[in-house]
């Protein structure tokens, strides 16, 4: 298991804060120089709900009808509904929001079940990502909302690399100036694999694997 870490706390909220781990690790669509750990963010229930309180600051004026989760962000979602739903001047006091994860199938795209496509067809949707390093799997998620006839109107992430997506403004906790250091390359033109340094472990969206 890695050791060598940075702890970055959150410049709205000091309580919310992410170990990053210096290094060479391989994601499912880059390189990265620094891998990011939103274990602690995701699973503890005091910090998921000051992860909600910051990001649903940004769309208390956007009428949201679902919020759909993506790379285990449920717990932080249901806060951020609970936020948006609750008594005040937002749009969505008193509504009810659905949370809901789409399906990965064989050809690793994202699709919703008979049960779920009624919470995303005609809907406003909020996409809630942990990690956006690229981009790319934003733009999948939104290719999929697209064919359900579903409306994105909001996109949160914990942590940043870009400023929009698909015309829309990332709402980010975390933003890249605030890691200090971060890079993402395309594998065949990565320097780390260039300069022959091996790779510290493989980082997907339920965290890291060392090798």
């Amino acid at each position: 298991m890695l050791s060598n870490h940075v702890t970055v706390s959150a410049k709205g909220n000091r309580r919310i804060k992410l170990n990053i781990y210096p290094g060479h690790y391989a994601t499912s669509h880059a390189h990265v120089d620094n891998y990011i750990s939103m274990t602690e963010i995701r699973s503890s229930c005091s910090m998921a709900a000051e992860a909600a309180g910051e990001l649903a600051k940004h769309f208390m004026y956007t009428h949201i009808d679902t919020i759909i989760c993506l790379e285990y962000t449920q717990i932080i979602g249901a806060y951020v509904a609970r936020e948006l739903t609750g008594t005040g001047r937002n749009v969505n006091s008193g509504a009810d929001i659905h949370l809901i994860t789409p399906e990965i199938n064989s050809s690793n795209q994202l699709t919703f079940n008979n049960d779920t496509q009624e919470y995303v067809t005609g809907k406003n949707v909020l996409l809630l990502i942990s990690t956006v390093s690229t981009g790319r799997s934003l733009s999948r998620a939104a290719e999929c909302l697209a064919y359900y006839g579903g409306n994105l109107v909001g996109i949160g992430a914990i942590f940043s690399a870009i400023e929009e997506s698909d015309g829309l403004p990332v709402r980010s906790i975390f933003r890249r100036s605030d890691l200090g250091e971060y890079n993402n390359y395309r594998a065949n033109e990565c320097p780390l694999c260039k300069n022959g340094r091996k790779l510290d472990g493989l980082v997907t969206t339920g965290g890291f694997t060392q090798i």
